[in-house]
């Protein structure tokens, strides 16, 4: 009996001792007062421990989904709405009254016909709004290091099945329908949790320095792939958020809240936003947003909990997960709780929060969300309604009347921007036939005169129900409130940090760079709607060849072509300088694959690229040619498949990497090998013949040194790429693989200096004496302003603008393009041009009154930024070093740019 006491004493101290990772949350009281349903299953009696007690991971999470699904099947429906990179299934939870769940399909279509008032009467709109309960979507943690809205969400759908006698949630079940997406990034959550639990010990420390708190490389925020998937709601190429976009679509909520964490020593923010406000959106989203921050306020007052409004965050750009659901008619909202990181942390006002207290506070919001929806649910229908059919009212009465995009030079990208704007929920129209329309502009020049386009044409018209959303995506310029902008200059003069929260500018027509053009009256054209995705198309021009296959190059299906055939082992050609052939003209960059050397099944293949890619072949069965090269000339140069590596983890930036990895995996179906950065220097670089080297905020040094093993790689043959940051580093003069100099800020003395210099024994003349008052002010600066101003600084940083750079289309980096193309700048980084002597510039900013295209930038950089270099080229030995000032695959959605870095990527190894 001592022994079995022994035994059993010394077991209970074992248990003790063992880490638990958890924090308790059983005496937690998260709605004070409620009283649940025994029949539903709680958190823990699913997966073993209780909300806030440990961090829900998505396999724990799909558990207790489907716990609560076989519970209470007549009032929750889970619809599984997108599968991530990873195979994590995504679900979005759809919760009501047994009858309303019973006719959610026709809920679902009565919602579809009230986002298109040109479907039904007044009559029919005022009966469905009458019948239909109000929709709300909460959507939970698209940043998976922001934790604590996931088991708030799982936390609210309890709550709404299992409370009982419970005011708000039977209103709710009355007038409204929650729909709530639990987890929409697992892949990044799972990463947070994983860490996290591998470093947190017996007791979870609150210190935000303990290893728990820090994460490491890429952390769980990003994706699979390392997007911020907060930003990717129009560009949507991410698998997620195309489902998400997808689901909207099908069921138009009227209210979509998106919850986030923020800094630990923050407390709680909702609506209203901050500014700037995008002018697309209405004063009637405005008067919701209060309406819905009031309600919240009064909720977290009751409960004593702080908040803060209308700062930080605001709803200007249409890629947020509030923003994108505004501009459909969707009062959206973006929700930010003070993050743990962990289970427990200690602030900076010595306060301790917990995990429980960031769930609690998720799902006090989200109640009254779910209350203001139901109890509003007339107004809110109503609103959504006129919503809409005022949008088709709008866009007729609009200076602007449609947006032309014609097919181009490339198009299969002018369809890629259709079927964008398509997955958006726009309405696009393809001309049927040729046709005319006399009062058209183009984006740059600006002159209204008559044109002629051709048949294919798509035609984007503002009559419709998605009439804001689709002009904030395709005007040349979204403008800020005066306001914010005064302020913004204001704080840019004393040197404070600038309010901006996101980029100035995302016109599609200028991220794809095709041609649009803004007509003030509709067309005279017979149209077709578009219902299916334009897909690609190209055409196989001649029979079997006898010699070789020609694939005109500039085009990103020729550049998909190219990767397929690298992948299948083909040897391909490509010329460097444009030809003429059988009566065809041919671009320089043009590709040759010769019958000769390459597999006795090449004609199926490559007319399997005709229709798997839309690419143009041309057969041909001799190589005379009329003009340029022939096929044996020495400006035919043969392409080896490229081995490509990508420096991984630290120091790049996390978006960069996985931008650059999914333009080349998934959008050109090219392999590339991830090395971490620390291991370039004692790599095997042999193994490759392209290195690309990710935009960085630290450099490259800590990792690789001066460089010089990547020196001695490119001279024996390599390709070196870097991209924004990388380039500063290659350019750094301890490294000096690219001959330029990142420039300092611009000061008026040195430019005083410089004339001084250039007018010597010249007399001195007072610059202020001649001018008016006001400009004498100007030039007079205030001394103690002066006196004051940095010495030494970098130009003023650019909030994402997008600009014109001039293109060397004889350099193999510029081939496929015009004379000019349109790239973004997220940064303050200035290039010097390179000397000719040192290399080339092949892509060089335009000058003042030519550059800034869209968006928003400072004065010092719009002067000082002209005339400097954007693509930057060096040979080195039998290599090539390539610097971009700014990354060109910047969110993936600088479609106009893909050419340009597969130049480098594809064409590089064979120069």
């Amino acid at each position: 009996m001592n022994l079995l006491r022994g035994l059993l004493l010394f077991a209970g101290l074992f248990l003790c001792l063992l880490p638990t990772s958890s924090v308790s949350a059983q005496s937690f009281d998260f709605y004070p007062g409620a009283k649940y349903d025994p029949s539903i299953p709680t958190l823990k009696q699913a997966v073993g421990h209780d909300w806030g007690e440990k961090i829900t991971m998505h396999h724990e999470a799909t558990v207790y989904i489907n716990a609560l699904q076989q519970a209470a099947s007549s009032r929750l429906k889970v619809i599984k709405y997108a599968e991530t990179w990873e195979g994590k299934s995504l679900n979005v939870l759809v919760i009501g009254s047994p009858s309303n769940i019973a006719r959610i399909e026709e809920i679902k279509t009565g919602m579809q016909k009230l986002a298109d008032p040109r479907r039904i009467s007044q009559e029919d709109a005022n009966s469905l709004i009458n019948s239909l309960p109000s929709l709300v979507w909460l959507i939970c943690g698209v940043h998976g290091n922001e934790i604590s809205s996931v088991d708030a969400g799982l936390l609210t759908a309890y709550h709404l099945l299992a409370a009982r006698n419970d005011e708000l949630v039977e209103t709710a079940m009355k007038n409204a329908v929650v729909l709530i997406d639990p987890m929409q990034n697992p892949d990044g959550r799972d990463r947070f949790i994983n860490y996290f639990r591998q470093n947190v010990g017996r007791f979870p420390d609150a210190d935000l320095q303990a290893a728990e708190h820090n994460e490491v490389w890429p952390s769980g925020r990003v994706n699979h792939y390392l997007f911020d998937m907060n930003r990717d709601w129009f560009a949507q190429t991410q698998p997620e958020t195309r489902g998400r976009t997808r689901f909207y679509l099908e069921w138009f909520p009227q209210v979509v809240a998106d919850l986030h964490e923020m800094g630990t020593n923050n407390t709680y923010y909702f609506a209203p936003p901050a500014l700037p406000w995008n002018p697309n959106l209405t004063k009637t989203q405005l008067d919701w947003l209060a309406k819905f921050g009031r309600n919240n306020a009064s909720w977290f007052d009751r409960f004593r909990f702080d908040y803060f409004t209308r700062e930080n965050y605001d709803s200007f750009y249409p890629g947020y997960g509030e923003g994108w659901p505004l501009f459909h008619g969707s009062i959206g909202m973006t929700y930010e709780q003070a993050s743990v990181r962990g289970l427990i942390a200690r602030r900076d006002d010595e306060s301790m929060m917990h995990y429980r207290d960031s769930v609690q506070h998720h799902f006090i919001a989200s109640l009254s969300t779910v209350e203001n929806t139901a109890k509003n649910r007339e107004g809110l229908l109503r609103y959504f309604y006129d919503y809409r059919r005022s949008a088709v009212e709008e866009g007729k009465n609009e200076k602007v009347k449609e947006f032309i995009i014609t097919p181009g030079t490339d198009p299969n990208r002018a369809a890629r921007l259709a079927a964008m704007l398509m997955n958006s929920g726009i309405e696009v129209r393809r001309a049927d036939a040729a046709f005319s329309n006399s009062k058209t502009r183009d984006y740059f020049e600006g002159n209204q005169q008559s044109r002629d386009f051709p048949a294919g044409t798509y035609i984007v018209s503002l009559a419709q129900p998605a009439k804001r959303l689709a002009k904030t995506l395709m005007d040349k310029q979204t403008e800020q409130d005066k306001e914010f902008l005064e302020e913004q200059r204001r704080r840019n003069k004393l040197r404070r940090s600038e309010e901006f929260y996101d980029v100035t500018a995302w016109s599609l027509p200028l991220l794809f760079d095709v041609p649009c053009f803004v007509a003030e009256q509709s067309s005279n054209v017979q149209t077709s709607l578009l219902k299916d995705l334009p897909k690609p198309a190209g055409q196989m021009h001649g029979a079997q060849a006898q010699l070789a296959y020609i694939i005109p190059w500039g085009t990103q299906t020729a550049a998909s072509a190219l990767a397929d055939l690298f992948r299948q082992d083909v040897r391909v050609h490509s010329s460097d300088k444009a030809f003429r052939l059988n009566g065809a003209n041919f671009p320089a960059g043009t590709l040759i694959v010769k019958v000769k050397d390459n597999p006795v099944n090449l004609y199926d293949r490559v007319t399997k690229l005709v229709s798997d890619y839309g690419v143009d072949v041309y057969s041909t069965d001799s190589s005379w040619v009329d003009d340029g090269p022939n096929f044996g000339s020495a400006n035919v140069k043969f392409l080896p498949k490229p081995r490509i590596a990508l420096a991984y983890n630290t120091p790049t930036s996390v978006n960069s990497a996985g931008w650059v990895r999914y333009l080349i995996e998934q959008r050109y179906g090219y392999p590339v090998t991830t090395i971490r950065a620390e291991q370039l220097r004692s790599a095997d670089l042999t193994k490759y013949n392209v290195l690309i080297l990710p935009d960085t905020f630290a450099g490259y040094t800590q990792q690789v040194g001066d460089g010089a093993a990547l020196r001695d790689w490119v001279q024996k043959g390599g390709v070196l790429i870097g991209l924004a940051g990388a380039t500063n580093w290659l350019a750094d003069e301890k490294v000096n693989l690219l001959p330029t100099k990142r420039e300092k800020r611009f000061k008026e003395e040195e430019k005083g200096e410089k004339k001084e210099k250039s007018a010597k024994d010249q007399p001195v003349k007072d610059p202020a004496k001649d001018l008016p008052k006001e400009q004498k002010t100007d030039q007079g600066r205030d001394p103690v302003e002066k006196a004051i101003e940095p010495s030494d600084e970098y130009p003023s940083s650019t909030p994402g603008a997008i600009v014109r750079v001039k293109v060397d289309r004889t350099h193999w980096l510029g081939f496929g393009y015009g004379e000019t193309t349109t790239v973004l700048i997220d940064s303050n980084r200035i290039y010097t041009l390179l000397k000719l002597d040192k290399g080339s510039n092949v892509a060089i900013y335009m000058p003042e009154d030519k550059m800034l295209v869209s968006g928003f930038m400072w004065e010092d950089s719009k002067k000082q930024l002209p005339n400097k270099a954007y693509l930057m080229y060096a040979q080195s030995g039998r290599g090539h070093v390539i610097g971009f000032a700014e990354d060109p695959n910047y969110r993936a959605f600088m479609e106009g740019l893909n050419v340009m870095m597969l130049n480098a990527v594809f064409l590089g190894p064979g120069h």
